[in-house]
């Protein structure tokens, strides 16, 4: 009975959520500025945490009671905080907390809301940038050799490291054992320039008391209380005064010092005051603090809320398992990155087993030292201030077969015949991500494409998809947050040059000023063709040069050779009078009972060039998109087969490549397309007149 007494009475005395100081006029001369610290008063901190070597928590409590340079003390579960003549703060932890988790121990429960959330529109972190599609992630692991397996950190590492937006854009740190010094306080001080920021460390807490008198209130908050972070940042204390010129070059404040179990060493935790002082903005961001007890007060919360232009915080409310928080964590990562949901969003939609009410515990202490923990529970919160944030850019230029995306620098499947002088036409297939077909839909959301700058399509609305005869093309994809749209027949408005580098540009317009973007290189390839044709007996075989729109026809039958030109000359050659070149149109019947297919398809003769440049206009004018539009034409491939393929009139057989591609044309013979450089070279001809009929 008297040891629950004993226990009961240090659970009133020292719960941080029940102490306050009752006259704060003693913080008012708190030294916070390194620069203007002198050495005498910063080493004194130190050699006080010297004296405290192996004592015991309620003889260290009394031993700075008694010290008359001690300006003020503060204590926490499992943990002491005092300064020596208001110099630095400095810490002194008892025990080693609850194995596995992500402090020292928790006790008190907040009072305030797990979720606060503002008025709020949807938005992408990095959009602020001009390069925001390559965004930066800050990945901290200080305490990666204790947390092993565990270690929630390894969670966005993995996760971010393939995805296109992240790719090469990640600085990650880990302590990989003990004594490891990976982690610096610079990049504790380097939030601002990057756009996504984990941390995954210790967090502990302790409220301010006087030395010989504590006022105890009954719940509510204190403004006398800190929170901490430990930095993993080690020191010999005989390097302090080094140290302490460093923080003064730099402008480091909120940064405290704590005793280590090696003798004569010191390390390095930061106060929300850092962070404060540190930044005056954070715009755009999404940033993550997975570590104890950092809810039980509001300072941490409340100086995030306050730097965030836009953006969310989280944050544990208690303490926490490592592996508790790899599972809360691997969820809401899932949802931001797999369906592409905004923070806020992401977190409602983590399941409540994984991020409320898990389980945890805190440590009291009695007189000497003694354990004794105490079961309870833990909160994952969230802070959000302006808009809701995308992780990542939620629109993607996409295969239309395969549903993967398009890779940098690939061969598009443009649609035309390049450097003709007639524009392009494409079909595009973007994904979207974050919003079902509904929330689209009432949302008012578009899509705007460009091509080299040029726009090409401008705030297309996709929702709702009923009619099947549009140029417009909805599936529902992988989840209920993934939608692909293919717009077909987009005219480009421009001649693409071979062999060249096309920009694509994706923007899906949340609303009218906030959307999601993606741009992408791509290559028009080559539009150079060798064509083999057979009907019945007769074999031809046409080489097409896009560079000269130059065209060879060889008739190996015959022993004939024969070239077009893009003015609409034919040369043909004889013994008696050697190369010549005149115009064949009133040949056209006579030539073209040799092509093996029903001559309806060459009704109309191209704008340029001879008649026969009609065959390799074919793999620009027949295109997947007109032969969707065309009642005589039966599409008979599946939607996931490699190739696409349509029966016209119920025997002409026309299919595609895997790269939406003419590849064949089959009726009573075929024609063979196969995209391959070529070089056309015209002979010296002498004109010749034909005959007028």
């Amino acid at each position: 009975m008297r040891l629950f007494l004993l226990l009961f009475t240090l659970f009133l005395l020292f719960s941080c959520n029940e102490l306050k100081k009752e006259n704060t006029g003693g913080t008012d001369e708190v030294l916070d500025d390194f620069s203007k610290m002198p050495d005498s008063i910063f080493m004194a901190g130190f050699k006080m945490l010297e004296t405290l070597e192996e004592t015991s928590f309620s003889k260290a409590l009394a031993l700075l009671q008694k010290e008359p340079n001690v300006t003020e003390i503060g204590v926490g579960d499992s943990l002491l905080s005092f300064r020596v003549s208001h110099g630095p703060l400095m810490l002194v932890p008892f025990g080693e907390g609850i194995p596995g988790t992500k402090g020292l121990s928790a006790r008190s429960l907040s009072t305030g809301p797990f979720l606060t959330v503002q008025d709020e529109k949807d938005h992408v972190v990095a959009a602020q940038r001009e390069d925001r599609e390559h965004k930066k992630a800050l990945i901290l692991a200080p305490y990666l050799w204790d947390f092993g397996q565990n270690e929630d950190a390894l969670v966005p590492l993995k996760k971010l490291e393939n995805q296109r937006n992240y790719r090469g854009g990640i600085t990650y740190k880990g302590n990989t054992t003990k004594n490891a010094q990976n982690i610096s306080l610079d990049d504790y001080a380097s939030f601002d320039a990057y756009d996504m920021v984990y941390l995954s460390s210790h967090g502990s807490k302790t409220c301010i008391i006087r030395k010989d008198e504590i006022e105890i209130i009954s719940g509510g908050d204190s403004n006398m209380c800190y929170t901490f972070i430990s930095t993993g940042i080690q020191l010999k204390m005989t390097e302090a005064i080094k140290l302490k010129q460093q923080l003064a070059d730099k402008g480091y404040k909120g940064i405290y010092f704590s005793k280590t179990k090696a003798p004569s060493m010191a390390a390095i935790y930061l106060g929300a005051q850092f962070f404060k002082d540190r930044y005056k903005s954070l715009e755009d961001k999404l940033i993550i603090f997975s570590a104890c007890q950092l809810g039980q007060r509001n300072d941490l919360q409340q100086t995030f809320e306050s730097l965030m232009q836009n953006g969310q915080f989280f944050f544990w409310q208690n303490t926490v398992n490592a592996d508790d928080a790899s599972k809360a964590f691997n969820s809401l990562f899932e949802r931001m990155l797999e369906y592409g949901e905004t923070a806020p969003k992401a977190f409602k939609n983590i399941p409540d087993e994984l991020k409320d009410n898990l389980p945890s515990s805190f440590v009291l202490l009695d007189e000497n030292g003694k354990r004794d923990t105490v079961d309870t529970y833990t909160y994952l919160r969230m802070a959000s201030q302006g808009n809701a944030m995308h992780l990542i850019e939620p629109v993607t230029f996409m295969d239309e077969k395969t549903h993967q995306p398009l890779d940098e620098g690939q061969v598009f499947p443009f649609e035309g015949i390049f450097e003709d002088g007639l524009p392009e036409s494409a079909d595009f297939t973007i994904e979207l991500l974050g919003y079902d077909q509904n929330e689209m839909q009432q949302g008012n959301m578009t899509v705007t494409l460009k091509i080299d700058g040029g726009t090409v399509l401008e705030k297309q609305p996709f929702l709702p998809d009923s009619d099947p005869y549009d140029h417009i093309e909805v599936q529902s994809g992988k989840n209920e947050k993934t939608t692909w749209v293919t717009f077909k027949g987009i005219d480009l408005r421009k001649d693409l040059k071979k062999n060249s580098s096309v920009k694509l540009e994706a923007i899906f317009h949340f609303d009218g000023e906030h959307y999601g973007y993606q741009s992408l290189q791509v290559s028009t390839g080559n539009s150079d063709m060798r064509i083999e044709m057979e009907h019945g007996s007769d074999h031809i075989t046409m080489y097409f040069d896009a560079d000269n729109y130059g065209l060879k026809m060889v008739v190996p039958k015959e022993n004939q050779t024969m070239y077009g030109d893009e003015q609409g000359f034919m040369y043909v050659h004889s013994d008696e009078e050697g190369w010549m070149k005149t115009e064949m149109k009133g040949m056209f019947a006579a030539i073209g009972s040799k092509i093996p297919i029903n001559l309806d398809f060459l009704k109309d003769l191209p704008t340029k060039g001879t008649f026969l440049h009609k065959i390799p206009a074919f793999a620009a004018t027949l295109t997947i998109a007109k032969l969707e539009q065309e009642p005589r034409a039966k599409k008979i491939s599946g939607p996931v087969d490699a190739k696409t393929i349509f029966m016209a009139d119920g025997h002409v057989k026309i299919t595609f490549d895997d790269k939406k591609r003419l590849e064949s044309i089959e009726d009573e013979g075929y024609i063979k397309y196969y995209y391959e450089p070529q070089t056309v070279t015209f002979p010296k001809a002498k004109l010749f007149q034909m005959p007028s009929f």
